[in-house]
């Protein structure tokens, strides 16, 4: 122990080994004897924090400590002793840091659907002879107020640095929906390779200091969570320009 770490506290002890039935959290491991564990080290934190605190067997809490576990898989298992099991004794309110990066995966997911709408609403009136088709701009609107409610919840939980850079990534959509629907030329061309650089390079940017602001309220580094959840290919972020002709284009030449 670090000469300057403090002992658990008695009743945050019990808490956490109640919460994790005496076992190992990790549910295909369940072992004994046991140790707790700092999801985010005690030497970035400081503090015994029970929504940051894990019961582990000690080889579980070796991998852990050697990257073998990583810290996202962490918070994930300390999130799973929540969920109902007659054996355990659940905490009284939800992980803090598992509700933000849920709050998070949600506001990238709602945003790639919003995305998504405005690219089909300008595919739809390019190739439309009366304006907007109705469909597809209900399917916008609505994807606007969806993500919109995502993002009010992000920066509910994220604070201040969260808000702004959420709000930032949400301008950008705002803007780019703005001109579909103000039906400004822009919107249905492509002038250059080189704006299209710039556009998709400054929608990017945004997540990343979004990203950024997110870590640090974490406590994490940015290389620690994972910029888009792999495994969900729809949450990718899709490359697609501000006019229509690079949405069926796979060539490089100007006609």
């Amino acid at each position: 122990m670090a000469a300057n770490r403090t002992k658990v506290p008695r009743p945050l002890a019990r808490q956490l080994f109640v919460e994790t039935g005496h076992r190992c959290a990790i549910p295909t491991c369940r072992a004994t004897p046991l140790e707790i564990a700092h999801i985010v080290p005690w030497h970035r934190v400081q503090r015994h924090d029970f929504h940051n605190m894990i019961v582990l067997c000690p080889n579980c809490h070796t991998r852990f400590d050697r990257g073998g576990i990583d810290r996202q898989a962490m918070f994930r298992y300390k999130e799973l002793l929540r969920l109902p099991n007659p054996n355990r004794v659940a905490p009284e309110d939800p992980s803090p840091r598992a509700g933000l990066i849920r709050a998070y995966r949600l506001f990238q997911s709602d945003m790639t659907g919003w995305h998504k709408a405005i690219s089909e609403l300008v595919v739809a009136v390019n190739f439309s002879s009366g304006g907007f088709p109705t469909s597809n701009l209900k399917l916008a609107r609505r994807a606007a107020s969806v993500a919109r409610a995502s993002a009010d919840k992000l920066c509910e939980l994220g604070g201040e640095g969260v808000a702004s850079a959420a709000d930032r990534v949400f301008e950008w959509y705002r803007s780019w929906a703005s001109e579909v629907f103000d039906l400004e030329p822009s919107a249905f061309r492509v002038t250059g390779r080189d704006d299209f650089e710039d556009w998709a390079e400054e929608r990017f940017l945004a997540f990343v200091v979004l990203h950024e602001e997110l870590c640090a309220v974490l406590d994490m580094g940015p290389t620690e969570l994972d910029f888009f959840e792999a495994e969900r290919d729809e949450q990718e972020l899709p490359d697609v320009p501000l006019g229509t002709r690079g949405l069926w284009r796979t060539d490089e030449t100007d006609e």
